[in-house]
């Protein structure tokens, strides 16, 4: 059986959106076996530097499929990321686009050879030390989403198989179904587009393009695209851009997940989506089970509203709570506690070195998300906030997520603490507006004002799978 089940088909596999060039199948199959047979016979780890191109996705099935793992990592990234990468976890081989080895070298990395293809490069990796890969590893992406971090999570080809077909089976996915690549396949959102639908015969499409850019939306008019996938920063920019009054008569779903979509936002996209015979899904997941947990099917968002939904095929949610010091189980429910999610795409485990690259699963099917939240009398999950998004503001605790929820009523906002300051900055309203909103929200928490700095910026930094950069604000406040 190959990876993902495919088959050799005529049908199309990929279609590039900015080329009109349709590759079936049999075709990216043909490729993804001649890639990977340059990986060699012993299980080696490749180096895949991403981008939304035929090269990047023939490199990752082929190399998974041929028996290899892969770690995939932001094609945008500066060589000396990818250099300081390839020095820690050790791969044999580094794919990306034409040119990429010349990069590698001008930054000190050493390389045995380059072997050039039409559409990129693979670079023979000359590491200092062998290292063993276990069997069962196929994967390895990133915790944040972006290389700044270099913790990876470890994922097995069961889980990317099993997690592809829980998501078929929730959003009904058949072969005439056409996603397009809104977000990165480096991203584990964006990568189980791909796997979901790839694993039912469908066509995916392929954009670089972002939904800001025009080029994007005659892309997706020109390949009759289906589907659009999108984290909340997506659905804010579909705002600034009109997409609700846009035409696009071949769309028939949209999916929402990496995070928490405001209600209003929520609302109005199943409206839509309703008003035209669509459906609006929203989800729920984690990297760290290989991409997602739960969703709300479209016809529930309504009396569900806020709910990250019920546990996907084959996975099971629970909450645990601390008692006497011990993580209790099965409580009540709407008891509040640690999500827990079982289910076989759980990870193997983490990795943050070579050596790591050998252990085989850690967990054993159980994850402890640190998202806390609470199950209702028909096992809809919702949640509150996140273990360790807490601040403490004179000895009170404040959970930055559900202060974060209140205030993305009004616009987009990130909200971080440091000590004894909750600070706010919002990419909506002046300086003396959210100076003001500072002062209600301190109020309706019962909590001094001078512990909360709520500051007007432009815009709101994003990583590159779209998601909040913590890190970046977090060094706004020193």
């Amino acid at each position: 059986m190959t990876f993902l089940g495919l088959e050799p088909r005529s049908t199309t596999a990929l279609l590039d959106a900015a080329t009109a060039e349709a590759l079936s199948y049999d075709e990216i199959m043909g490729l993804g076996n001649e890639l990977g047979v340059h990986f060699g016979g012993k299980k080696q780890l490749v180096l895949l530097a991403a981008h939304r191109d035929v090269f990047s996705v023939a490199v990752y099935w082929g190399a998974i499929n041929a028996g290899h793992a892969v770690a995939l990592v932001n094609g945008d990234d500066p060589a000396k990321v990818l250099a300081d990468l390839a020095e820690t976890y050790q791969p044999t081989w580094i794919a990306g686009p034409r040119g990429l080895g010349a990069r590698l070298a001008v930054v000190g990395m050493a390389i045995e050879a380059v072997e050039s293809f039409d559409r990129g490069e693979l670079i023979r990796y000359a590491p200092s030390a062998p290292v063993d890969v276990h069997p069962d590893l196929a994967l390895m992406l990133t915790t944040s989403g972006s290389t700044g971090s270099g913790k990876f999570v470890r994922l097995s080809q069961r889980n990317l198989e099993s997690n592809a077909a829980s998501i078929a089976a929730c959003l009904e996915l058949a072969p005439d179904d056409r996603p397009i690549t809104s977000l990165p396949i480096h991203y584990s959102f964006g990568l189980s587009v791909l796997n979901s639908h790839w694993s039912v015969g469908a066509t995916v499409v392929l954009s670089g393009a972002g939904v800001l850019e025009r080029r994007f939306w005659d892309g997706f008019d020109e390949t009759q695209c289906t589907s659009l996938a999108g984290v909340p920063y997506t659905y804010q920019m579909l705002e600034r851009v009109g997409f609700r009054q846009m035409e696009l008569p071949s769309l028939r779903s949209l999916q929402q997940a990496g995070g928490a979509l405001d209600l209003r936002l929520t609302q109005l996209y199943s409206a839509h989506q309703a008003s035209r015979g669509g459906r609006f899904f929203v989800m729920y997941g984690q990297t760290e089970a290989t991409a997602r947990i739960a969703y709300v099917p479209p016809d529930r968002i309504g009396d569900k509203a806020g709910s990250a939904g019920l546990a996907i095929p084959g996975g099971k949610l629970g909450i645990a709570i601390e008692t006497d010091g011990a993580a209790g189980a099965m409580p009540g429910p709407r008891t509040t506690g640690e999500v827990i999610y079982e289910g076989p795409n759980v990870m193997m485990g983490y990795a943050s070195t070579a050596l790591d690259l050998g252990r085989g699963d850690d967990l054993g099917g159980v994850l402890h998300t640190g998202d806390i939240g609470y199950l209702d009398e028909e096992g809809y999950l919702f949640l509150v906030g996140r273990s360790k998004r807490i601040a403490k503001i004179f000895g009170n605790r404040v959970n930055l997520d559900e202060v974060e929820a209140l205030v993305s009523e009004r616009g987009p906002v990130a909200v971080v603490g440091s000590a004894d300051m909750l600070w706010a900055f919002c990419a909506f309203g002046t300086d003396e507006s959210v100076e003001l909103l500072a002062r209600e929200v301190a109020h309706r928490l019962r909590l001094h004002h001078s512990g909360f700095r709520f500051r007007h910026v432009e815009e709101i930094p994003i990583t590159a799978s779209g998601k909040v950069d913590y890190r970046e604000i977090e060094r706004w406040v020193g």
